[in-house]
């Protein structure tokens, strides 16, 4: 079972729309299907990246469970408790798809980590941008804690990934949570969309310096 194609776009162009970034073409171009997922390392939805020469060459697979609950639950139509996990997957593997693209052309480096924390925080601002466009422009109650405390990661990680993916969910939530405080709650939309294209553009060190001062 294939996500919803439409999805994907639409995640994606909120994305660049968002960060003011040029639009890529759209990564449903690059997502393996899963009955070829098998010929590819890790389990799971993943996004893989090879080097190419002096490029990378990217492709993104979906769980299929993952296709089949929002198949089912629209979170476009609502967003809740039942497709809150499957959508915020959908978003990271779209965030790293569209973060990798903005790095190669800057051109720049990035690390596994910086990857994984600027997903953490496009989860947040997705699903936070959702649920307001659902609710009349009302912030979902205990969404931090949702998306950054009651997860689970999945099986068969090794101690340094699995240490990798908590320290970018920490550094997240820290961040989100006084982007919440500063522009979400009071309704500086203006101003929370120029702080968060400039945290986006900055690099690991930078990033990390940043939220110790918060």
């Amino acid at each position: 079972m294939t996500l919803p194609a439409e999805l994907l776009v639409d995640v994606q162009r909120r994305l660049e729309a968002f960060y003011a970034l040029e639009p890529h073409a759209p990564v449903t171009d690059f997502v393996i299907p899963q009955e070829e997922a098998g010929r590819y390392p890790g389990g799971g939805s993943r996004t893989l990246i090879q080097e190419d020469g002096d490029g990378i060459s990217v492709g993104v697979v979906f769980d299929e469970a993952v296709a089949r609950d929002l198949r089912e639950r629209d979170p476009r139509v609502r967003l809740d408790e039942s497709n809150l996990g499957p959508f915020a997957t959908l978003t990271e593997e779209v965030s790293h798809f569209v973060y990798l693209l903005f790095c190669a052309q800057a051109p720049r480096s990035v690390t596994q980590l910086e990857l994984e924390l600027q997903a953490e925080v496009d989860k947040y601002l997705t699903v936070a941008t959702f649920f307001a466009l659902q609710n009349e422009g009302a912030l979902a109650p205990g969404l931090r804690q949702a998306l950054f405390r009651r997860y689970h990661l999945v099986a068969g990680l090794t101690p340094e990934r699995a240490e990798r993916y908590r320290a970018a969910s920490d550094l997240a939530d820290r961040y989100c949570g006084w982007l919440e405080a500063s522009f979400v709650r009071p309704g500086r939309h203006g101003d929370l969309a120029r702080e968060a294209r400039r945290f986006y553009r900055l690099g690991q060190r930078d990033k990390l310096a940043r939220i110790s001062r918060m």
